[in-house]
């Protein structure tokens, strides 16, 4: 039986932030399987029929698909990861979801470099001459032989249509970039840097010829101090990704990216300004914090001593990272987006004894005087802001700097001349205004049908936004398809559709402005949650007085535990998928949903394996994390002779 065709009436949409943590890495593969596994179960193939039939569904991609489906069983909700930031530990994850999602590939190969490549015996530098404690070059060889081996497990279809994902890493030099004051130009260094991946039009950054990039940006970004070297890029071409170096970037040295970035929200909140869809989305943010920070109750009141003073001003505080001001962002987001849905949710009365929508070719002779006159002076701002819009857009596509393109549009045409209208440059380039009627029209409208073609007209009006040579040819390619627009979607109005889509520009004179201005991209709300061990309480509960159970062992050891014994990376591995379901699960569904604790009691059910697991990993499992002592003696024996070899190697290079 062949998979049916969706109904999708709504996307949910997240924005994924991955913190770093050295073997919490194991954890974090483990989340993010989860989050691979939940786009799978709604992915579509280029027909649009689901990618994976019922029967083909494997453990909890069943329960995904249970969420997106109405009771009658149609798939009408799809799952979307369209944005991840990672760093160190999580960064690595990153790259390999993305490449995953981009190429329809597995993250099984990623599972077996965790469980049987990341011991720590097998990575321990044996050079004559070690600059750091772990090999770097066994590190980089392991992630790109994990690269190439997805590769053949891909299929002809992506997950999803596009992504893009930030890969924080630390330029230990520092460039210098030019800071420009009213008086003169000074400089500063800037050590802070991300490598920006994506999917998507046209465009994959994933591909098989871009793995040794891949592998090195995974190898720089979790380049822990003491553990591994900074990575130099050497021969890899990899010119796109380092925009402001010139062809200096081969040659530099990047080290870890939680260095100076541990937290790397604000890539992932950046995005979120320029994301627009065509469907109703909810948008969600988790973040992954495998390992965090307890409430301090006995935070002393007495002023510090000298070495307390010193030891925090040099070494702890530099690491401390809030998260405040980021979140704070999201939440100043919404409260916008609910203020502008709240001042335009009144409009739907006010409108209801409009003038009547123009035709094309009385609008296209209308000035700016003559828009006032019938609409009053507020529209003049609205008006001018939709051709700076279009101007900038407009150059984008041509590839131009927008005040040349300014200069051009200003000599053809005019605010107050009639034969050459600003209004008829809106008729010809104006593709986003388009869109956002269509979007608005979504919003508004229930008939699944309906949506369905107005769907298909969003598809076709985004394909429109791709380069050319020549104003005239953009305005060549965007003549017919606004008028086909126009007609299907009018086509497929009732009366009181046709309506809406007549009082849109009512609407878009309110919300478009104040939009644009704070570059808020979708208009939906964005929800945050968090996914820690502390989080998911359905199986163990950290938080309750009375457990003394803790289910991480990559905690040990300053992070560095999982690295010690595959039994703990295993443990890590089923707990991150364990906490990842529950938490994507409660996410998804409303907080009094009936349906989520079963639907987590299926999840947990589905990676435990049995009943009988499920109950053990409730009532006593909790893995021994006691290494043996001749295990630990043999570790610290050989970490100590590769320490006394660095220090040695460094007095006799000093010396040359």
């Amino acid at each position: 039986m062949s998979p049916a065709l969706p109904n999708f009436e709504r996307e949910v949409r997240f924005a994924l932030v991955l913190y770093g943590g050295a073997s919490l890495a194991i954890y974090i593969h483990g989340v993010t399987q989860e989050f691979f596994h939940l786009v799978r179960s709604t992915a579509v193939d280029a027909e649009g029929k689901l990618l994976v039939g019922d029967a083909e569904l494997s453990g909890t991609e069943r329960v995904y698909r249970k969420l997106a489906s109405a009771s009658d069983g149609t798939v009408n909700t799809r799952f979307l990861v369209d944005i991840a930031s990672g760093t160190s530990a999580g960064g690595i994850n990153a790259i390999f979801l993305g490449k995953a999602f981009a190429n329809g590939q597995t993250l099984d190969q990623v599972s077996r470099l965790w469980l049987d490549q990341a011991d720590i015996q097998d990575l321990l530098n044996r050079d004559k001459r070690p600059r750091s404690l772990l090999s770097s070059q066994t590190m980089y060889t392991q992630l790109l032989d994990a690269l190439s081996g997805m590769e053949r497990d891909g299929t002809e279809n992506s997950l999803q249509a596009e992504m893009d994902v930030f890969i924080t890493a630390t330029d230990i030099q520092g460039l210098e970039l030019p800071i420009q004051l009213a008086d003169k130009t000074v400089f500063e260094k800037r050590h802070k840097n991300v490598f920006h991946l994506r999917f998507g039009d046209g465009e994959n950054h994933f591909a098989q010829e871009r793995n040794a990039f891949l592998a090195f940006a995974a190898r720089a970004t979790s380049a822990f101090p003491f553990a591994f070297e900074p990575a130099c890029l050497g021969d890899i071409q990899a010119q796109p990704f380092f925009p402001d170096y010139g062809n200096g970037y081969a040659t530099r040295a990047f080290g870890d990216g939680g260095y100076l970035n541990n937290k790397p929200f604000t890539h992932a909140i950046r995005a979120l300004s320029q994301r627009s869809t065509d469907l109703p989305v909810t948008r969600k943010l988790m973040y992954v914090e495998p390992s965090p920070d307890l409430p301090d109750a006995n935070q002393p009141s007495a002023a510090p001593n000298f070495l307390r003073n010193t030891v925090d001003a040099l070494i702890t505080l530099p690491r401390e990272e809030t998260i405040r001001e980021d979140l704070q962002r999201v939440i100043e987001r919404n409260q916008l987006i609910e203020r502008v849905q709240e001042i335009t949710s009144h409009l739907d009365a006010d409108v209801k004894e409009f003038v009547g929508r123009l035709g094309g070719a009385e609008y296209q002779r209308r000035t700016l005087a003559d828009e006032i006159r019938d609409r009053g002076p507020g529209y003049a701002g609205y008006h001018r802001l939709k051709v700076r819009a279009v101007t900038d857009d407009l150059a984008a596509m041509l590839g131009q700097p927008s005040s040349v393109v300014d200069a051009w549009r200003r000599e053809h045409y005019s605010e107050q001349d009639p034969e050459r209208s600003e209004s008829a440059f809106l008729l010809q380039y104006d593709l986003r205004y388009r869109e956002r009627r269509i979007q608005f029209l979504l919003r508004k409208l229930s008939d699944p049908d309906a949506k369905r073609k107005l769907n298909r007209i969003v598809a076709t009006l985004k394909s429109l936004r791709r380069p050319d040579a020549t104003a005239e040819a953009i305005a060549d390619r965007f003549r017919e398809a606004f008028i086909r627009a126009a007609v299907d979607a009018e086509a497929c109005l009732d009366p009181d559709a046709r309506r809406i889509f007549d009082q849109f520009e009512y609407y878009d004179q309110i919300a478009f402005p104040i939009f644009y201005e704070a570059s808020v991209g979708e208009a939906e709300l964005c929800e945050v949650f968090r996914i820690s061990p502390r989080d998911a309480t359905s199986i163990v509960d950290e938080n309750a007085p009375t457990e003394r159970r803790r289910k991480l062992a990559g905690t040990a050891l300053f992070h560095f535990g999982a690295f010690l014994n595959r039994e703990w990376r295993q443990n890590d591995l089923m707990w991150g998928r364990l906490d990842a379901a529950e938490r994507i699960i409660r996410a998804i569904l409303p907080p009094d949903s009936p349906q989520a604790d079963a639907l987590i009691e299926e999840a947990t059910l589905a990676v435990a394996g049995n009943e009988e697991d499920l109950k053990r990993l409730r009532e006593t499992y909790e893995v021994n994390r006691k290494l043996p002592v001749v295990t630990r003696l043999k570790l610290a024996f050989a970490a100590s002779r590769i320490l006394l070899k660095m220090v040695a190697a460094y007095f006799t290079r000093t010396r040359q």
